[in-house]
């Protein structure tokens, strides 16, 4: 079973999801693919800041169902990063990936709040339940950015039968290397293709970097963009390889449900030692 990826490490403008949309339709144009990504937050503009409430949008929203007819109109998948508004009055930085026959929102579980970083100005966090998107008969997990450093979601997404993984993201250049290293061990511990797709530019004198990465699920480089420079390459991946080499390095098959017991007893220690540290802390009046 193979499959053809379009990585499209490209330049978003903030606040234009018309003008974001044309670059869509011009990828799709460009290069032939089955799948296409695209990065985090990319039909409504990384770095649209405040703007990221006039501009988000809905499920219904004309720019996502414009999104989903493309993808049906070509016999396409798309996954794209936009901000999501809820009808509660907040936001997610969502990943939307849809298909003719199929369509599914992943919303960002981890945000970061330090260094450069202040999502949690305008999104929440989403703490829900999530499970593969499946496109043309494949389980795909998708997550966003900084959702890499937490390997749990990607076993989960692993244990419930995901053969890709997929990390769209919005990462500076200082945190290549990072990202680089987190995407092979995704990719290996999970003996999984895993696609990392970054957006590059510079805002406000911070520069995101491109370098995009495909991993095979040996946790090897399969196919690496170029830095600093919008770039779009089409990658195939051979999901039989990823079944044969799970015979080989059989890393699933040793998986453990009392491993993830003991990781559940260990959050629950971490949440009350946060408990007392504030009781300790705290000053009564």
């Amino acid at each position: 079973m193979k499959i053809k990826l379009a990585i499209a490490q490209l330049e978003p403008v903030p606040a234009s999801p018309k003008q974001n949309l044309e670059k869509i339709r011009e990828v799709i144009a460009s290069v032939k693919a089955d799948l296409y990504i695209f990065p985090e937050l990319f039909l409504t503009g990384y770095y649209s800041k405040d703007l990221h409430y006039r501009y988000a949008l809905t499920l219904d929203s004309p720019e996502v169902k414009e999104v989903r007819r493309i993808a049906c109109e070509h016999g396409i998948g798309i996954v794209v990063g936009f901000a999501e508004k809820t009808g509660y009055g907040f936001l997610y930085n969502s990943a939307l990936a849809t298909s003719c026959d199929n369509t599914k929102v992943y919303r960002k579980r981890h945000l970061p709040t330090f260094a450069v970083f202040e999502e949690s100005r305008w999104f929440r966090p989403y703490r829900g339940s999530f499970t593969p998107w499946n496109f043309r008969g494949i389980n795909i997990g998708v997550a966003i950015c900084y959702d890499i450093f937490f390997p749990e979601i990607f076993r989960a997404y692993t244990l419930q039968g995901a053969q890709l993984l997929i990390v769209i993201s919005a990462t500076p250049d200082q945190s290549i290397p990072l990202f680089h290293t987190m995407i092979r061990a995704r990719a290996l511990e999970n003996t999984t293709y895993t696609a990392w797709v970054n957006m590059v530019g510079v805002f406000d004198g911070l520069g995101f970097g491109g370098a995009s990465l495909l991993a095979d699920p040996l946790g090897n480089i399969a196919l690496e963009l170029r830095k600093y420079r919008e770039d779009v390459q089409v990658a195939e991946i051979d999901l039989e390889k990823a079944s044969i080499i799970r015979l080989r390095r059989p890393i699933i098959r040793d998986c453990y449900i009392e491993d993830a017991l003991q990781l559940l007893e260990a959050y629950k220690k971490f949440e009350n030692m946060g408990e007392h540290s504030l009781e300790r802390n705290s000053t009564t009046i």
